[in-house]
């Protein structure tokens, strides 16, 4: 399981100016208590399975800039995505919906948007999002390709039923975004706007490195003891 924690959300706030955060996946909230430490001016989460989304929803009750939605992640996007009146850091993490929490087996959904809603999620962004310069961080990237992951490859029935790719994800951003892998835990994709990406990003070998290095501009520090601010 990879973590937003690895990415520090001040420098894209603003290198970005991005006031917003948006996560399908909230599982315990852990990526809803880090987006808290940081100037967003709402956080959004999606979670899918009522039990786990309405302990989060305890846990954020008295902040008022945090609204978590119980509901299939597309479903929540489509009506929500169009009410965000500006730029969006996205934390995309939804599949296998309580697999995680020991609720059910990983290919226990037989519906794959509801196991692997990624591509999904990506398309309502793509059509809704036209206008902004949003940052796309997505968890997983083990799932559509192998790799030198630090964590491995992904097990057998964490993965996609046919059409086992990223594709989509270049037919959907390659014009506006630019596109970066890491094989960091199980792999992470990001996507950054090209109109505002500088040079001062990460260094691309960087990325493949077990360990973050100082000049990884948006990574946090990684110590023995966790992630630091």
């Amino acid at each position: 399981m990879g973590s937003i924690k690895r990415f520090d959300l001040n420098r894209i706030i603003r290198d970005y100016k991005t006031p917003y955060f948006f996560e399908t996946g909230t599982w315990k909230g852990d990526a809803v208590a880090y987006a808290l430490k940081y100037k967003f001016k709402q956080i959004f989460s999606t979670e899918i399975v009522p039990q786990l989304q309405q302990a989060a929803q305890e846990r954020f009750t008295d902040r008022g800039s945090v609204k978590i939605m119980q509901g299939d992640s597309a479903t929540v996007m489509a009506k929500e995505l169009p009410n965000i009146k500006g730029n969006c850091v996205f934390w995309l993490d939804a599949h296998f919906p309580g697999a995680d929490a020991s609720l059910t087996a990983y290919d226990a959904e037989k519906e794959e948007t509801l196991r692997l809603p990624l591509q999904t999620e990506l398309e309502i962004i793509k059509t809704t999002r036209s206008k902004y310069k949003d940052v796309l961080i997505i968890d997983d990237l083990r799932i559509y390709e192998d790799g030198p992951y630090e964590n491995g490859n992904a097990p057998a029935d964490t993965l996609p039923k046919k059409n086992r790719s990223i594709h989509f994800i270049y037919e959907y951003f390659d014009s506006s975004h630019v596109i970066l892998k890491s094989w960091m835990d199980e792999g992470y994709i990001l996507l950054f706007p090209k109109k505002t990406y500088t040079r001062k990003h990460f260094k691309v070998t960087h990325l493949f490195q077990q360990k973050p290095v100082a000049d990884d501009y948006y990574l946090a520090e990684h110590t023995a003891d966790g992630y630091n601010l």
